[in-house]
């Protein structure tokens, strides 16, 4: 029997990239109810071509300036419909049974809140270069660490509406702390160990960069859940992953 759980997606743009058509090929993909929102603030006319190409129909499309990423994800939400939400940005994409996966694993378990996979990362070419090794089945270590990959983890919108949705404050760790909030109010997670979503991680990426920003959202989302010792160590850590992953590119 199909599923009869709907999706809503919010896909914010801050600039152009070239793996976009592949985001939304990957939406047309899913054999689902699928509510899309498209958030473009990138004052670049390929944004909008390639979703004019892409054959998929948008429940809301905006292409103008916005606050940020979490603004423009709140914005997305709120101005669609369907049970399940998640966010892709212009560099991720679904793998082709990643809804039906997420969608029977809810079905099975209607106590559920959240459910999330593994990634998959890919480079320049589109050529992929490893898993996403922080991944793990959530435990109190989401305190210290995001152990969940955004672009695979998929949340009741009662249970994001419950507890405040995305925090437009952030720009980097925004998903770390709805997780750790979700978490820390008693939603039930559930960790699927296969393969949901394809990731570029590059050069370009936010994710790839050290900035001083993201260090102390890191130390200040961690301090606030735990203590300084291990908001030093979670930010020394980030940073020394980051150096490594780097240093595994070259």
């Amino acid at each position: 029997m199909k599923s009869t759980l709907t999706f809503a997606v919010a896909i914010p743009i801050g600039s152009w990239h070239p793996f976009l058509p592949e985001a939304f090929a990957s939406l047309a993909a899913q054999p689902f109810s699928l509510s899309i929102a498209l958030l473009d603030a990138s004052a670049d006319p390929r944004v909008a071509q390639a979703a004019d190409a892409s054959g998929l129909t948008f429940a809301y499309r905006r292409h103008g300036p916005d606050q940020g990423q979490s603004d423009a994800i709140r914005e997305g939400w709120s101005n669609t419909e369907g049970e399940v939400l998640f966010w892709l940005n212009a560099d991720d994409r679904l793998t082709k049974n990643a809804l039906e996966i997420v969608a029977k694993t809810f079905d099975e378990n209607p106590s559920l809140h959240a459910v999330y996979g593994l990634s998959e990362f890919i480079n320049e070419e589109g050529q992929t270069t490893g898993d996403h090794d922080q991944v793990a089945p959530i435990t109190d270590m989401i305190f210290r660490s995001n152990i969940i990959s955004q672009p695979s983890c998929f949340v009741k919108r009662h249970a994001i509406n419950s507890v405040g949705g995305v925090n437009p404050s952030l720009h980097y760790v925004m998903d770390w702390d709805l997780w750790v909030r979700l978490y820390a109010a008693g939603m039930h997670f559930h960790f699927i160990p296969e393969t949901l979503s394809i990731v570029y991680m590059g050069s370009s990426t936010k994710t790839d960069k050290i900035q001083t920003r993201r260090l102390k959202e890191v130390f200040n989302l961690v301090r606030q859940n735990s203590n300084n010792f291990d908001a030093f160590k979670s930010t020394l850590a980030l940073t020394l992953h980051t150096l490594s992953f780097r240093a595994g590119r070259k």
